[in-house]
């Protein structure tokens, strides 16, 4: 979601904000890491939201993280979830 307040006025069960330009929800072009890195987290974020109208921001900030060392710290954070799934 590129604008808060359409989510606040709109009301969406699940909602992962990032601060990037208008257009470039996902991230840099040809940026794999930045752009993996946000789909991971909504997709984390839809996996686990338990209430309605949830809202997070994500803390990246355009063209200032180092997404490359996001990814290799925390691993493939989908893996773990999908095995706790795969569990019940």
């Amino acid at each position: 979601m590129m604008y808060k307040q359409v989510a606040d006025a709109l009301r969406p069960p699940r909602t992962a904000y990032v601060r990037f330009p208008f257009g470039q929800p996902l991230g840099e072009p040809d940026n794999a890491d930045q752009q993996r890195v946000v789909v991971e987290d909504a997709l984390h974020l839809l996996v686990n939201a338990t209430e309605k109208g949830v809202l997070k921001e994500l803390p990246y900030r355009w063209r200032r993280e180092d997404y490359r060392g996001i990814r290799s710290q925390r691993g493939n954070i989908l893996a773990a979830e999908t095995a706790v799934a795969s569990d019940d």
